[in-house]
């Protein structure tokens, strides 16, 4: 059993290696639930959001729900944490307290707002575009 600087040395020099070898494990993206086309969906969403401290909405300006909107949300550093390529209208993410930059995407316009998810609370995001009809 390896204790204090025995350990970091150990651990530091356990992760050099695996850093220069690449085979360094990423953190697992964070759980997510997508979707929100037709009443079924909407209750199921909107039953399971207790479960995930990020919730989204994707509309038009009319309030028209909208789906195939890019998400994206990145860390503070920058880096992307999950991608989707068709989101919406509704979509809850479970992510660690931390800030966060969301991005979404609909019809080539991008419109990005920053959060702080804290622990034990809910943040709520919304988006609406201008003319986003289908």
């Amino acid at each position: 059993m390896m204790t204090g600087n025995k350990l970091a040395a150990g651990l530091l020099a356990l992760g050099l290696a695996f850093g220069a070898t690449g085979a360094f494990a990423q953190a697992a993206a964070p759980q997510y639930m997508n979707g929100g086309i037709g009443e079924g969906e909407q209750d199921a969403i909107k039953a399971a959001a207790k479960d995930y401290n990020l919730h989204l909405l994707f509309a038009q300006n009319n309030g028209e729900y909208i789906s195939d909107v890019k998400l994206e949300i990145s860390d503070a550093k920058g880096a992307t944490l999950l991608t989707l390529p068709s989101a919406g209208p509704m979509t809850n993410v479970k992510l660690p307290a931390a800030k966060y930059k969301v991005a979404a995407t609909y019809k080539g316009q991008t419109k990005e707002q920053q959060v702080t998810v804290s622990e034990g609370k809910t943040s709520n995001l919304s988006w609406r575009w201008d003319g986003a009809g289908k």
